[in-house]
């Protein structure tokens, strides 16, 4: 409705009457959704609208009337809009008559309407980690509405976190790929560092856009799997020596990997079925590996081994009937998955969250556990 209010300040005076009911028609929509609210936020990500943290998705016309709207916010250089309750049918006057004008008139921020930028960087040294930027229409809008919420000196205290956490956890693989010692100090201080984000009640997502980097694939995804199944476990009632065993688990579910040879596991496109069942070899490898690890507890063992297990009892390695995985082994599988589908990667385009809610419900029963898939999806959102 704002597109079509800014549409036709451009056609016709600001008094005409149909201007003067298009405007009337968003007052009223907005003061409504702020009746139970102070704020409402409208963040613009490349070409993605995000509405309380939350992408807006539309197709046919209404898809070409979100996409028209983002476009003019972006010439006007406007990423984020807040809308404060309270607001008065001047202000949002004011704002219209700003968007509908010429490029040369910048949009003002009002008492209660505010204008801001989305700034999600991470850096190491004052140079941003991986080279050049990710561009616009590929930044991940959840992650971005997510990170965008955390205030800008916390945001920077996580980069510079995140940056020393993954220096250690890719040393820690590189380490465990050529069969070298490692120690299992070195693992608990990074679940520490992490669960430390946590107790700050910071979205876990945020957490995740400061993992960003030029880091391969492997790391940022085992990073990012650790995050979300260290936070929701922590947002089920784990505590202490548990949970830090859980962040353990979750950091070396997927060693096995370290084991699959390069040319399988980075190939940009379709395994064979040949190639397939040596993927799927990783999950015992990795199992394998950890047991024999000093320190090590026997969760992580447990989940290495798991983590392709359904719900019911199918998936890989082969199970007798009557299996079920451990429960911390399934909360890695949502989070496993989750990450998986939201990358972009050599061989697939990030999804959206309607589709990987999707997926995540459809799957619930018989992939996944549905208790832990709701407690997902309401944790992230």
């Amino acid at each position: 409705m704002i597109n079509a209010a800014v549409a036709n300040v451009g056609l016709y005076s600001s008094d005409h009457p149909q201007v003067i009911r298009y405007i009337q028609n968003v007052y009223e929509s907005l003061t409504g959704l702020l009746a139970d609210r102070p704020e409402i936020n409208l963040l613009i990500i490349g070409k993605d609208i995000v509405v309380e943290n939350r992408p807006v998705v539309a197709g046919g016309s209404s898809g070409a009337y979100l996409e028209h709207f983002s476009r003019i916010l972006g010439e006007k250089g406007v990423e984020r809009l807040t809308f404060i309750a309270g607001m008065p049918v001047e202000d949002l006057q004011a704002l219209i008559n700003d968007l509908a004008a010429g490029p040369e008139t910048p949009v003002k921020t009002r008492p209660s309407i505010r204008i801001g930028k989305v700034e999600v960087r991470v850096k190491v040294a004052g140079k941003p980690r991986g080279g050049e930027p990710q561009a616009a229409g590929e930044v991940d809008p959840l992650v971005a509405a997510a990170a965008a919420s955390i205030p800008a000196d916390l945001l920077e205290e996580l980069n510079q976190l995140s940056a020393k956490e993954m220096d250690e956890l890719k040393e820690l693989y590189s380490r465990m790929k050529n069969h070298k010692k490692i120690s299992v100090r070195g693992i608990e201080d990074i679940v520490k560092n992490f669960i430390g984000c946590f107790r700050r009640e910071i979205n876990p997502l945020g957490i995740l856009a400061s993992i960003k980097s030029a880091h391969e694939y492997t790391f940022t995804h085992v990073a990012n799997v650790g995050v979300l199944t260290m936070s929701q476990a922590e947002r089920m009632g784990f505590t202490g020596e548990h949970l830090h065993n859980i962040g353990v688990a979750s950091l070396l579910h997927d060693v096995g990997k370290l084991f699959i040879p390069e040319e399988i596991l980075g190939k940009p496109g379709m395994l064979t079925p040949d190639e397939r069942k040596i993927m799927e070899t990783h999950s015992v490898k990795g199992a394998r590996y950890l047991i024999g690890l000093e320190g090590i507890p026997k969760l992580a063992v447990l989940a290495a081994l798991e983590h392709h297990i359904k719900f019911d009892g199918t998936g890989y390695p082969s199970v007798r009937g009557g299996w079920k995985p451990n429960i911390i082994s399934q909360i890695i599988s949502v989070a496993d998955v989750f990450d998986a589908m939201r990358s972009k990667r050599a061989y697939q385009e990030a999804h959206p969250l309607e589709k990987i809610e999707g997926v995540l419900r459809g799957g619930s029963g018989k992939a996944f556990n549905p208790l832990l898939v709701n407690h997902f999806l309401k944790m992230i959102k």
